[in-house]
């Protein structure tokens, strides 16, 4: 376990996760969806969705649209990226488990009903695309990746449900291969822990992760300007006691200039890449007046 914060919200009944930023969103009963991070103790977004209990919410695969159901018998479709409701639906009374597919359709659970609408989140939807009874009410809802299959966990056991055009057609097998071999699921497995994010790094805009922390790039440039304008330091050096035959006094002035010219050596190397960096290539051209001689001078 990572990290473990209280809600404060009372009992917390739905919640998933946002793939697009491994952020956590959670569904309270005042109505309330909140995003939670590891590395702050207090959500980093409340947003009120509905006015009564929140029963169910989901989040497509590209982390953009969030569909949330309530007790108001409302179905809400969200920008996520602007935390902005885009359309919303009015349902049958008994509203609670939704869950979004690959292309994005949304198969709501109404009682010991299943309805299945297309392309909601662009609000052209105004009746539903499928409709399947059972025999108890819905526990849950999960669409099959990359096939047309809804599993549906309802009171008198587990029903799949044909759902055409839900599925993702087009396999990447680079990123998921429903069809990969042992061999093929060990090398992903370690490339997956290889490349994967510290918690540390989880944040609401996942491209931080790319950006340029100018603030300290700025605090580090300031820095090695600074090496211009400081006075070199006088070099003190005592060398150590060796045996006989070695440690008299030639030998000692000896190994002393040696490490003495080596550090002047390597803070006049730091101050011309500094100058470098600072002012170019480019060579700054003398203020004194030009003599007649100048052009035989190297």
């Amino acid at each position: 376990m990572v990290t473990s914060f209280p809600s404060r919200m009372g009992s917390l009944d739905v919640m998933c996760q946002n793939p697009g930023n491994a952020i956590i969103h959670t569904g309270h009963d005042n109505g309330t969806v909140c995003l939670w991070s590891p590395n702050v103790k207090e959500p980093l977004v409340k947003m009120l969705a509905h006015q009564a209990s929140i029963k169910g919410m989901d989040i497509d695969q590209t982390g953009k649209y969030m569909v949330t159901t309530g007790l108001d018998r409302k179905c809400r479709v969200w920008d996520v990226r602007m935390y902005k409701q885009l359309h919303a639906y009015s349902l049958a009374f008994g509203l609670s488990h939704v869950a979004i597919s690959q292309r994005m359709a949304v198969a709501c659970a109404i009682g010991n009903t299943v309805q299945i609408f297309k392309d909601m989140h662009l609000g052209v939807c105004h009746e539903p695309y499928l409709a399947h009874r059972l025999g108890g009410p819905v526990t849950d809802l999960a669409f099959v990746p990359y096939e047309d299959v809804l599993g549906i966990g309802h009171a008198n056991g587990f029903t799949s449900m044909l759902v055409p055009g839900s599925g993702e057609a087009n396999v990447d097998a680079i990123r998921a291969n429903p069809y990969e071999t042992k061999k093929q699921r060990r090398e992903r497995e370690v490339k997956q822990l290889l490349d994967k994010l510290q918690p540390e790094l989880i944040a609401l805009d996942p491209n931080d992760i790319t950006r340029v922390n100018e603030d300290l790039l700025e605090q580090k440039m300031e820095e090695r300007k600074k090496i211009l304008y400081v006075r070199p330091v006088q070099i003190e050096y005592t060398p150590k006691h060796k045996m006989r035959g070695r440690g008299t006094g030639s030998h000692k002035e000896l190994r002393k200039s040696m490490v003495v010219e080596g550090i002047r050596k390597e803070r006049i190397t730091e101050k011309k890449e500094v100058e470098k960096e600072v002012f170019g290539d480019e060579k700054i051209e003398s203020s004194k007046p030009k003599q007649l001689l100048d052009r035989f001078r190297k």
